[in-house]
């Protein structure tokens, strides 16, 4: 049986809690105005951006709530987009969501050869903004499920890790390095991150004509202060993580803007 899918502890004893990385950073929210609808200005109310601002100006990620979409609508993920730093090549888009039994899924797709640009849908009719995955150059992905133990503590397992995409620029043995360090030791970093969030997400626990509990689309856009900090801090860790990892190890000197992204986790860790 492959150890990634067994039910392992989320917590990592020896890391700070995001309440303690927070002290650190600094959260701004403006309007997203590069990626506003111009057909449907009704559309932008909630269009936002959310920036993380440490004391190194240099190292400034942001996080924006939008709506992924493969073709069609990712069926119930409140979905955050990835920017190391603005107009960075080499994205992270975290997917959430919340399911019977108190079972979080958090999927991070990796985009290490695009920008918020080439898969973004401003005047597609919705209010956060579109992001359609199928115009990015590669999709690298690692899913995480979180549960809670019979002890009250955060249990996770990965699922469904997949560094193919990028197999023509490594060898076949460094695609499978690849692929462990993301399964193994990125996912249990990420997995201690978003465990920390959990009680906001089941906030939202009651099932609308027996469908499954969703997050709504603006949830995460009204929570308190400190609560959407949380959020956007766990969104931003867990897609610098998963950059930093496809960077060092993958696209090296193809681009540079991933070493943001290791420069983000080095400042907090």
């Amino acid at each position: 049986m492959n150890y990634s899918i067994e039910a392992k502890p989320a917590k990592v004893l020896n890391l700070r809690t995001l309440r303690e990385l927070n002290e650190s950073l600094y959260l701004t929210r403006t309007d997203d105005n590069a990626y506003f609808s111009v057909k449907k200005t009704e559309n932008n109310g909630d269009r936002d951006v959310f920036g993380l601002q440490t004391s190194n100006v240099t190292i400034q990620p942001t996080v924006r709530p939008v709506i992924s979409m493969k073709g069609k609508r990712t069926n119930n993920y409140q979905s955050f987009v990835v920017e190391p730093k603005d107009r960075a090549t080499g994205i992270a888009v975290i997917m959430v969501k919340l399911e019977e039994n108190q079972t979080f899924f958090c999927n991070v797709r990796i985009l290490p050869l695009s920008t918020l640009s080439d898969i973004a849908e401003p005047e597609i009719d919705s209010k956060l903004l579109t992001i359609n995955l199928e115009k990015s150059k590669c999709v690298l992905k690692t899913d995480i499920t979180i549960t809670a133990s019979n002890t009250g503590e955060a249990l996770y397992s990965v699922h469904d890790v997949d560094v193919n995409a990028i197999a023509n620029l490594v060898t076949p043995e460094e695609i499978i390095e690849l692929k462990r360090e993301l399964e193994f030791q990125g996912s249990k970093l990420m997995a201690h991150y978003f465990q920390e969030i959990l009680d906001i997400i089941l906030n939202e626990t009651v099932p609308v004509h027996g469908k499954l509990p969703v997050i709504p689309d603006d949830y995460i856009l009204s929570l308190p202060n400190d609560q959407i900090k949380e959020m956007m801090s766990a969104c931003a860790i867990t897609g610098c993580i998963a950059l930093e990892i496809i960077g060092a190890n993958v696209i090296q000197d193809l681009n540079r803007d991933w070493t943001t992204a290791g420069a983000f986790i080095g400042y907090l860790l």
